[in-house]
């Protein structure tokens, strides 16, 4: 089992959404996932509510709760006994030994990161975190930034200051773009499912192309994930 972990010291920087959208590309591609909650507003449980009630729930993906060190041991193991292929780790803000912890024993670390100067400063202080820690720890874990709601069309010039800092380092080749089928994932379900009630509701066939096309970046994100994991 790969553990990826979403990881910024800022709240609402966009790790579950992230996740969200990660979790339904690779459930798209057949694997199995399994979902680490360790912030302790539970946005994970919530999106599983929100999700069963619309039938847009994969049953090949399930949560476990990790607010604590004990739990996260505990869930690991028994995520590890169930043969999830990934393991998808959502952390709360700030630094914390749980945090650590899920950070030190990740295959690949995922940045959300919006393009604001507030966004990229926090980014910057988890990446150096990150560093220290790595070096602390002597390990090397693959970690890159995901630029999060950019503008589908023009960026304004401080979106593209913001975007120059954050390519000079390790950035996904594919952007979560600010699309309203990401914005809903947490009230409408997981995408590929909801993907599958739009196609056979011809009342909804207006909204196709636009979840098609969101589901297609999130394979590219997915891809990239895979591959920095070795797959």
């Amino acid at each position: 089992m790969k553990l990826v972990t979403f990881s910024s010291f800022k709240g609402g920087a966009g790790k579950t959404t992230a996740l969200m959208g990660i979790c339904s590309a690779l459930l798209a591609k057949g694997r199995t996932v399994a979902l680490f909650e360790a912030d302790e507003n539970r946005p994970l449980s919530v999106w599983y509510q929100n999700a069963s009630g619309r039938n847009c729930w994969d049953p090949n993906c399930a949560v476990f709760e990790a607010q604590e060190l004990a739990e996260l041991e505990n869930v690991y193991a028994r995520a590890e006994e169930q043969g999830f292929d990934f393991a998808l780790a959502d952390t709360h803000g700030g630094a914390s030994e749980l945090n650590n912890t899920l950070v030190a024993s990740s295959d690949f670390l995922l940045l959300p990161c919006m393009l604001t100067p507030l966004d990229v400063d926090e980014t910057l202080a988890t990446y150096r975190y990150l560093l220290e820690l790595f070096l602390v720890e002597q390990i090397t874990i693959p970690a890159a930034i995901l630029k999060q709601r950019v503008p589908v069309g023009r960026k304004t010039v401080t979106q593209q200051h913001s975007e120059v800092m954050l390519d000079q380092l390790p950035v996904f080749p594919s952007p979560m773009y600010e699309r309203d089928v990401f914005a809903a994932l947490k009230q409408r379900g997981m995408l590929h499912k909801t993907l599958g009630h739009i196609e056979h509701t011809p009342s909804m066939r207006v909204q196709l192309r636009n979840h098609l096309r969101a589901m297609d970046e999130l394979l590219d994100i997915s891809d990239f994930v895979e591959a920095g994991l070795g797959g």
